[in-house]
């Protein structure tokens, strides 16, 4: 899907490594590993790889299924020229490492582009970056404080809350383990399957 001016405007606050290492090359170290180099996995490297998100302070995570051996910065979590894929497993489906990072921060893309890591889960990794583009635009506006957290989702006040948003929400950014709503002084992410709100309000 196309990314809208919210993400597109994320994304561009990002750097990017100078050659990341070519698509049909990591075709080929995926046939290697034993694996089929699905279109999702294919695509998205082809897209994003060799942006670096800033993801804490001095840590990085740098998109892609692999990543050469002469890359600047050079591989830190990963083997060089070389993918990690992991085999499905306890129900779950076979996935890939999409990104140089800390294995803790779980960056994985399932063979139908479903991804996992910071700003997910989510059914794309699209949505990922629309779920960054909508916090960006939000806190751009100005000075922005958290005003509730909780996981009483269904009590009657936030439910009230909830229906009160529900014509704000994001779409794109939203699945069904996540929705964004944004309004101009408010935004509000929820969780139904752990039945958390999260209200961000500006000053």
């Amino acid at each position: 899907m196309a990314l809208t001016e919210r993400a597109l405007a994320w994304l561009a606050t990002l750097s990017r490594e100078p050659r990341p290492m070519p698509t049909a090359q990591v075709e080929r170290a995926i046939a290697a590993a034993g694996g089929t180099a699905h279109a999702a996995w294919l695509d998205f490297h082809e897209a994003y790889a060799g942006y670096i998100e800033e993801i804490g302070p001095g840590e990085i995570a740098i998109w892609g299924l692999a990543r050469s051996a002469n890359a600047t910065p050079p591989p830190i979590w990963v083997l060089p020229e070389a993918v990690f894929i992991v085999p499905p497993e306890h129900g779950l489906p076979e996935a890939i490492r999409c990104a140089d990072v800390h294995p803790v921060h779980g960056y994985e893309l399932g063979v139908d582009g479903v991804f996992d890591g910071i700003g997910g889960p989510a059914e794309t990794f699209e949505m990922k970056l629309e779920r960054h583009g909508v916090m960006k635009a939000f806190y751009d506006r100005g000075k922005v404080s958290q005003t509730l957290l909780t996981r009483d989702a269904e009590a009657p006040r936030h439910q009230q809350l909830l229906a009160d948003m529900a014509p704000a929400l994001v779409p794109e950014a939203s699945d069904r383990g996540t929705k964004l709503y944004l309004e101009p002084k408010r935004l509000l992410r929820f969780n139904p399957l752990i039945k958390q709100l999260v209200l961000f309000e500006l000053a």
